[in-house]
């Protein structure tokens, strides 16, 4: 248990650190930019997954029907991915890892409680509404924050788009729920990997790349069309492009860093790891990116909403611990 909750915190860390990434992408355009880093975060995992079981293949042609699954998970969280890191450009990081988690957390520890083969009893089912209820009141009160802040801000200052980073905020927690969702339906490969004597890293990677072979499949796709439709492919010849890379895949192995840790604390937890480990994995990512945001003076000068931001988060944390509760 305490080595399981050591890795969620060194997770944590890495999970609310890389949007910092996400902040310059210059030169590239936009599509240029995710189309790189969707195809490290692919590239990435497959390596590790190749040295941790060699033979990985076997075990996924094995239970075809759960890898499927597992690839359209990724396909709806790289879908949304696209939008979170558009959020991050036109409401900062703090907002929307706030928005992003708090959805994240309810469908990526709801959804495999529910489908558990465990019956849950009514004390149960009474704190995870609750902690449910809590958690879309954090997200109200964190959503209040950002149009506070837009609103005290000048005219040049305010994005044109800070609504639609809300909604795409929002999104993208479906979608980050969706990867745990996926990576909880290969729990079955994992174990048959660990019982032919593989570690618990192993078994997290191979249940993490079909997830993250549908995502990068789809960023790559949009990508390519985006870059074909603004003309945008020369971005890569740009002055400064080699830098860009380097920082693109160091970024790309903090985020796969902050799964591939999660995933050995979920198995390093037992059955309560895909639902107490995502809460716990999603609090510390809110609190680091919190401070993140202030480091980059996301906030300063906006006290109101500031103290709003904190207010949300804090309703989101304490909602947590209930959907935490309802599962021991």
């Amino acid at each position: 248990m305490i080595l399981g909750l050591s890795i969620l915190l060194l997770a944590g860390i890495c999970q609310g650190s890389f949007g910092i990434g996400y902040k310059n992408f210059k030169p590239f355009s936009w599509e240029a930019f995710w189309g790189v880093y969707s195809l490290y975060c692919f590239i990435i995992p497959l390596i590790w997954c190749l040295v941790n079981v060699p033979d990985f293949m076997a075990y996924l042609t094995q239970q075809p029907s759960l890898t499927l699954s597992a690839i359209g998970c990724g396909v709806l969280w790289g879908i949304s991915a696209i939008g979170f890191s558009k959020a991050i450009v036109y409401i900062g990081m703090s907002s929307v890892y706030g928005l992003s988690m708090g959805i994240s957390s309810i469908v990526g520890s709801v959804i495999p409680l529910i489908t558990s083969d465990e019956k849950q009893d009514k004390l149960s089912l009474a704190l995870l509404a609750t902690g449910l209820l809590i958690t879309l009141i954090g997200i109200a009160v964190i959503t209040k924050a950002g149009i506070i802040r837009d609103r005290c801000k000048g005219e040049a200052e305010r994005h044109p788009k800070m609504r639609l980073g809300i909604l795409l905020s929002l999104l993208s927690g479906l979608g980050s729920g969706a990867m745990n969702i996926g990576f909880d339906r290969l729990s079955e490969v994992g174990r048959a990997v660990t019982s032919d004597g593989a570690s618990q890293t192993g078994a997290s990677a191979i249940q993490w790349l079909p997830v993250l072979f549908g995502g990068a499949c789809a960023g790559m796709l949009y990508c390519a069309i985006s870059m074909s439709r603004n003309q945008t492919w020369h971005t890569y010849k740009e002055s400064g492009c080699l830098k860009r890379f380097g920082i693109l895949f160091v970024t790309a192995i903090v985020w796969f860093a902050a799964l591939a840790l999660y995933g050995i604390a979920s198995l390093e937890l037992g059955n309560s790891g895909p639902t107490i480990g995502w809460i716990i994995f999603n609090a510390l990512a809110l609190i680091i990116s919190n401070l993140w945001g202030l480091r980059f003076g996301e906030w300063k000068g906006f006290t109101n909403a500031k103290r709003t931001l904190f207010i949300g988060n804090a309703i989101l944390i304490f909602a947590w611990i209930f959907i935490a509760l309802s599962n021991v």
